[in-house]
This record gives structure tokens, sequence and C-alpha cells, in this order.
């Protein structure tokens, strides 16, 4: 469900503890403050792997060529879709959807590497589960 005020006050003032240790922690050892994130993650049993969102963002252009230039209000040709072009079309794809549009990404990928195996119904289900 739905998270209460009093929840999400708890969480915005352990979050803003959490980034000042954090952030001694990088003075301190003289590194990164990614750099401490990540070697906290790895200590912790979880992998933290940065996610570049605009490779993502390319696949799902190439799928949805079309609809993303109708967002630039132009119809272009084919030899005017350069990169400069996608990443106007990347700007606007943030600009409609800024607090979505990494799970929009991310969603899209998954779908698209379930496309590209062949699996059954069960096997869909299972992955689906994960």
């Amino acid at each position: 469900g739905r998270r209460s005020a009093e929840t999400n006050a708890a969480l915005d003032a352990g979050f803003a503890a959490v980034d000042q240790m954090l952030l001694e922690l990088s003075r301190t050892t003289g590194m990164p403050m990614h750099q401490v994130i990540n070697l906290f993650m790895k200590s912790r049993g979880c992998t933290a792997s940065s996610i570049n969102y605009w490779n993502l963002y390319s696949n799902y252009f190439k799928d949805n060529t079309k609809q993303e230039l109708g967002q630039l209000g132009q119809n272009l040709a084919v030899g005017e879709r350069t990169p400069s072009r996608r990443k106007e079309c990347y700007s606007k794809f943030k600009e409609q959807f800024p607090d979505t549009y990494q799970d929009i990404l991310d969603t899209h990928k998954e779908l698209a590497s379930l496309g590209a195996l062949p699996q059954t119904i069960g096997q869909r289900g299972q992955a689906f589960q994960r």
C-alpha cells in the first residue's frame, strides 16, 4: 500500500542521516561518494551496477522510432534520424516521464530480452515472478 506521511518523514530523516554518514566517510577515506556506496553495497552482498539509460533508450528508440520522432512535432525523413535527433527525443522522453522513464526503459529491456528467448508459458510466468 501507500506509505503514510509519518513513514515518509522517518525515511527522509533516515536518508539524510545516511547521506551525512556516507559524506563523512567519503571525506575521511578520500574516496568518491559513489565508490563508498558501491563498496558498502558490495559488503552487504548487493551488487551496485550503474545502468546506462542512454543505451537503453537507444534500443527503445529503435523499437518506437516513429512515436519518438513524433514527440519532436516534426515529420523527419529517414536520413534525418541522426544521433542528435535521438538525443532530442531522449530529452523529451525524460521530460514527459520525469519520475518513471527509468522504469519504462528497464521494463522495455526486460520485455525485449524475454521476447528474444523461446520460452514456454510456464517459463515466462516464472521469469515474471522474479
